[in-house]
């Protein structure tokens, strides 16, 4: 008899313990294949604010934005341009752009420009790749981000990178 309820206890913790384990599966695998999707209430509530956004940036000049951003690079461009010169260090970076004040503008142009993109995306892969590059909502942050760690040369790559989205944001923004 004590045989009998051992035997049936110990099936009974293997079958839960079988259960737990399946289900435990199920769960993570279902997590994995499935991507966070807005209800249609909040895709037409995300709608009417990029509607109103698009109608403020052009009360706003949207010309000024892009200006002020293409400015911006081209200056941080010829600041490294010259330190590429003098050496190819990257603490040239660290104190060129990431602890200057011409660092803080550069930043505070591309954000406009990337949250203005954000508002005028045609796609939600387009929306997320531009709200992921005014992230993280820091100066330094930000620049530390994009050019910490960076040779002059290196820099110079991703102020290019930064201009081309600049050109690629303009032609969405005036269709």
């Amino acid at each position: 008899m004590k045989r009998t309820a051992f035997s049936i206890r110990t099936g009974l913790f293997l079958c839960l313990g079988t259960l737990l384990i399946a289900t435990a599966c199920n769960n993570n695998s279902s997590q994995k294949n499935t991507k966070p999707l807005l209800s249609d209430s909040a895709r037409a509530a995300n709608k009417r604010i990029d509607s109103l956004r698009r109608a403020s940036y052009r009360n706003n000049d949207l010309s000024i934005i892009f200006l002020d951003a293409t400015s911006q690079i081209m200056q941080a461009q010829m600041v490294l341009e010259k330190a590429d010169y003098a050496g190819n260090k990257p603490q040239m970076v660290d104190s060129l752009i990431i602890n200057s004040d011409s660092g803080d503008s550069l930043y505070y142009a591309l954000r406009r420009m990337y949250m203005a993109a954000t508002a005028f995306a045609e796609t939600e892969e387009q929306r997320a790749r531009f709200n992921a590059m005014t992230m993280p909502d820091s100066t330094k942050l930000w620049l530390q981000k994009h050019f910490k760690g960076s040779t002059p040369s290196g820099a110079l790559s991703a102020l290019t990178k930064f201009q081309n989205d600049c050109t690629v944001i303009n032609k969405i923004i005036r269709k």
